[in-house]
């Protein structure tokens, strides 16, 4: 077991109870395994390297790739037989192929099927699920199915009873955890400057000493460790600013055990990714370098002027959003919501109706006009916001008249899946609040593509 943690560390709890489930080749395996958490917590990683430490015979199947019912069932059995010509088009012909593999050499022989992000499962047939939950009761093999998805099991629900899995669940990981993982590639990160970088004999030697990438841990997570606990994208934001982190001691222009210097130095560049967190843009021009940019050849790091290079990277964002492939009205719904999310309630009727009568100026509003900057409503942050609102927002902008259908409800839900937008996505008009999370440089590129101008309709700019 030694092994295994050192090759997935800080899961020692997980590990320990899926190699007591899973037991030893004489023991019978438990039905079903239902493993869930959050994205990036490492559940396929102990679930595949338990079931190759104890050597048993398994298939992993992806549920995105084998997307139907006849290609999952054609590549467990594949897999399986080593039979490529198999044809499986039900759970009956899936079954009976099980079946002919129950000989007296293969029964008592461990099998394992793991369906990773089995949360897909959900879309296909109700009785797909329920017969993976009870198969070895199907086909009188010692087999075992085990679930991977980032969804809790009372998600999933069944018309006909099912089956109970044994759960165990994958808490985030915490900052220490997360400090001791990322530090395990400091070598590869070492290497990713050295090899961008000419660096003389001492600079190299300070820059490999751990300390170094120690301190720069610790401000990193002090700033991305609250609104990102995503060790995949973690690891990238690391690997792009550590290079800047370096960059002045390889210059000569700050000394590596001056902490209070690299601090200064650090702290707004870690800020400003922020605002690249989870979009993973670069610039495709050669000539310019990008923080997002891992290959980055040496003459262009030594022009890299860090405003300069958000500047590109926020038109880099325009056509991220241009490009993103959305429906004609829930580009709509997300203009609304960004208005609803930044502008005040009380002004909806004076931005949004044509006949909303003559207001006087009095001398409170004309000094609430003339506030700095930092105080305006697109800079305090998104505001929560009700769907009746929402919706009161959509058809005021919208030039088309459409009724509320089901569909245009459901483009909400879309827009929650995908993260645009921060609330619930079951519809109930008395509950339901919502947040635009999306930025303005953002929200006037998908204006653009449909002809809308967003600055006209915010309050601050009128």
């Amino acid at each position: 077991m030694e092994e295994l943690y050192t090759k997935v560390p800080c899961r020692e709890n997980q590990l320990h109870d899926l190699f007591n489930l899973l037991g030893d080749d004489d023991e019978p395996l438990p039905y079903s395994l239902f493993i869930s958490g959050s994205m990036a917590t490492g559940k396929s990683l102990c679930v595949e390297s338990v079931i190759k430490y104890l050597g048993y015979k398994h298939v992993v199947v992806d549920c995105i790739e084998c997307y139907s019912q006849k290609l999952m069932y054609e590549t467990i059995i594949s897999e399986l037989e080593c039979d490529l010509d198999v044809k499986c088009d039900t759970m009956l012909d899936f079954t009976n192929a099980l079946n002919r593999l129950g000989n007296s050499a293969t029964r008592y022989k461990p099998i394992v099927l793991v369906f990773d992000r089995a949360e897909r499962l959900r879309t296909m047939d109700q009785n797909v699920m329920c017969a993976f939950l009870r198969l070895r009761e199907l086909c009188n093999l010692n087999i075992c199915t085990i679930f991977v998805t980032h969804l809790v099991y009372d998600n999933f629900y069944f018309r006909m009873g099912a089956r109970e899995p044994i759960k165990i669940y994958f808490p985030n990981y915490n900052k220490e955890e997360l400090f001791k993982i990322i530090f395990l590639h400091q070598k590869s990160l070492i290497r990713h400057v050295l090899n961008n970088h000419d660096v003389d004999g001492a600079t190299k030697e300070e820059l490999e000493k751990p300390e170094l990438f120690a301190n720069f841990l610790n401000a990193f997570l002090s700033v991305f460790y609250r609104p990102c606990r995503d060790l995949i994208e973690l690891q990238h934001m690391a690997r792009v600013d550590f290079m800047k982190y370096c960059e002045p001691i390889i210059k000569h222009e700050i000394q590596a055990q001056d902490l209070s210097k690299l601090w200064r130095h650090i702290s707004p560049i870690l800020k400003t990714s922020l605002e690249l967190l989870y979009l993973r843009i670069s610039s495709s021009k050669v000539t310019k370098s990008s923080p997002g940019k891992e290959n980055t050849d040496y003459e262009c790091q030594e022009s890299y002027n860090f405003e300069h290079t958000l500047k590109d990277e926020l038109t880099s964002t325009k056509t991220f959003a241009q490009s993103f492939e959305l429906p004609y009205y829930a580009k709509f719904l997300l203009i609304a919501a960004y208005l609803a999310s930044y502008n005040p309630p009380k002004e909806d009727k004076r931005l949004f109706m044509k006949n909303h009568g003559k207001q006087r100026k009095r001398l409170q509003q004309v000094k609430a006009k003339a506030k700095i900057s930092e105080k305006l409503n697109t800079q305090l942050g998104p505001k929560v916001f009700t769907l009746d609102r929402l919706l009161a927002i959509f058809y005021a902008i919208l030039q088309d008249k459409i009724g509320l259908t089901s569909n245009l409800l459901a483009q909400i839900a879309t827009l929650v899946e995908l993260k645009l937008i921060a609330g619930s996505k079951e519809m109930d008009l008395d509950v339901s609040k919502y947040k635009c999370i999306v930025g303005y440089d953002f929200i006037s590129a998908v204006a653009q593509t449909v002809g809308f101008n967003v600055r006209k309709y915010l309050y601050d700019f009128i």
